[in-house]
């Protein structure tokens, strides 16, 4: 029921954002439309996870929602793609997870890609573009509409759905803290948008996402990577 009733109540935000009330525009936007933005995006992204042992389930949703996420991109429907992105992500998030069992995986990648995210943001490039530069219908990205149908409030790489499932399909196998990794894994995504206005720069989210994944579950890391 979570994997169709999320996305569909997800889908029922991103169309209704446009007639919402205005707000202020500038941080008020981005910090009020972007933070709920991004909740309803982990939300939808998270509604997989009670798949996260499975195989043919997630491959059949990369393949089924992939097509249809193409296809909407191609209409440019803008945020209405963001649940099937979402979807997909999640998916491929979860079989990544799936394949890479390696105790060492689970604690190395979140340190890897973490460097390299905030490499890419002090380069330029960055997975999260709250300043905007992104098409409403880019696909590697989910916008963030603005409410009362104004500019989009920013963006959030597809990348950081897919390494959000990863990192919470990992917490459940190898017996992290299940709540508390959730809600860090949500609250890197939120505290990317908030930091992201206060030092109005674009914060690189999956260093975020990597101190919600292993803070929580911390004492456990050494136990995990102790031989048996």
């Amino acid at each position: 029921m979570l994997a169709l009733g999320l996305p569909l109540a997800a889908l029922a935000y991103f169309l209704a954002a446009p007639a919402l009330p205005m707000l202020t525009p500038g941080d008020t936007t981005v910090l009020v439309a972007g933070t709920i933005g991004v909740l309803v995006i982990a939300a939808s992204t998270l509604a997989l996870l009670p798949a996260h042992d499975m195989v043919i389930g997630p491959l059949l949703i990369v393949l089924g929602a992939g097509l249809l996420m193409g296809a909407l991109n191609a209409a440019h429907v803008g945020a209405a793609a963001n649940p099937v992105e979402a979807l997909v992500a999640a998916a491929v998030g979860l079989l990544f997870a799936r394949f890479m069992r390696a105790p060492a995986y689970a604690i190395t990648v979140p340190l890897f890609v973490a460097l390299i995210d905030a490499w890419s943001v002090a380069s330029g490039p960055t997975s999260l573009l709250i300043a905007a530069g992104t098409t409403s219908d880019d696909p590697l990205s989910f916008d963030l509409p603005a409410w009362g149908g104004g500019a989009s409030a920013g963006h959030i790489g597809l990348s950081d759905a897919v390494f959000l499932a990863m990192y919470a399909g990992w917490a459940q196998h190898f017996g992290f803290r299940r709540v508390p990794t959730i809600v860090g894994l949500v609250l890197g995504l939120v505290a990317a948008v908030v930091l992201g206005v206060a030092l109005d720069r674009a914060i690189p989210a999956l260093p975020l996402l990597a101190t919600g994944y292993l803070l929580p579950n911390a004492d456990r890391i050494g136990r995990l990577l102790r031989p048996d």
